[in-house]
């Protein structure tokens, strides 16, 4: 896996989980009870992922950091990160296991109401819950079921069981959050968090070709300058760096997983010119395309 270190914490990038040689594989969507490549939950580990995960505490504990905030995951913890938050590992005990789900943002944002941005929203406010035994329980059949329906290679409809499977799971997810907020009737979104789902929503059908937060306060009758302070204020990060971000992903993985020239992609994906797209890719991975396809 290529990795890039900033200071002591490393980038994992869901694109670089991605293994083109492995037939079960499924582009932006993985099972693992071995989250990011055996680098969670490593004790001394800090990572920042730019997936969303979610992770289910079988047996044992782990005391981990994330966003700055303390937490101890025991037996039936449910560990949610939402994108590129900092999760520092302290301790993690012999008998610790789990099992996790790794998918892409835009694998949420295709999903209908109320699984959306709101519950990568929600999640940044408290990504862990404890749930009673029968909700563990429950929780692990969803995995056992999905795993047996992701792992049926000869199914071609195998990508779209498995999905179909994960926004159930994400549904009873979503009613274990409602219950341990208490919140029994649909929630009112306020107005800058519902803006902030509108440009999720742009972002995923638009980011391949629009590139500038000009084009996203158009489309949502806002200036950029407003546009950029709601969502980095909801989300912690800017516009640009959310398009950026999964700009950077689409690269890598059609840098991996198909024979395009440094030409086509950026012509794929919207740039004014192949240097300027070499240009963008070494400023953010610190390398050039060829050479990161060169990595494997």
């Amino acid at each position: 896996m290529a990795e890039k270190k900033d200071g002591q914490f490393v980038n994992i990038d869901i694109g670089d989980l991605f293994n083109t040689g492995d037939t079960r594989s499924i582009r932006n969507f993985y099972l693992s009870e071995d989250s990011f490549g055996g680098r969670f939950p490593e004790e001394g580990t800090s990572f920042m992922f730019n997936g969303f995960s979610i992770i289910l505490c079988r047996c044992g504990t782990c005391s981990v950091r994330i966003s700055g905030r303390d937490y101890e995951a025991v037996p039936g913890s449910l560990l949610i990160l939402s994108p590129d938050q900092l999760v520092e590992v302290f301790s993690v005990s012999p008998d610790f296991s789990h099992r996790s789900i790794l998918v892409s943002l835009d694998v949420i944002l295709e999903f209908p109401s109320p699984v959306d941005i709101n519950i990568v929203n929600t999640a940044l406010r408290n990504p862990l819950y404890s749930l009673p035994p029968e909700k563990t329980a429950h929780l692990l059949e969803y995995y056992d079921f999905l795993e047996k329906q992701y792992r049926e290679t000869d199914n071609a409809y195998r990508e779209e069981i498995s999905k179909t499977l994960f926004y159930a799971l994400m549904l009873e997810i979503c009613d274990i959050i409602r219950s341990d907020t208490g919140d029994s009737t649909a929630v009112s979104k306020p107005r800058q968090e519902k803006l902030t789902d509108d440009f999720f929503k742009l972002m995923a059908r638009y980011y391949k070709t629009e590139h500038n937060v000009a084009f996203y306060a158009d489309r949502l009758n806002r200036t950029p300058k407003y546009l950029s302070g709601a969502i980095k204020k909801l989300s912690g990060r800017s516009v640009s760096d959310w398009i950026n971000s999964s700009l950077i992903s689409e690269i890598k993985l059609l840098l991996k997983v198909t024979d395009k020239t440094v030409l086509e992609i950026s012509e794929e994906l919207n740039f004014s010119s192949p240097s300027f797209f070499v240009q963008f890719f070494r400023h953010h991975t610190g390398t050039t395309p060829l050479q990161y396809r060169k990595q494997g």
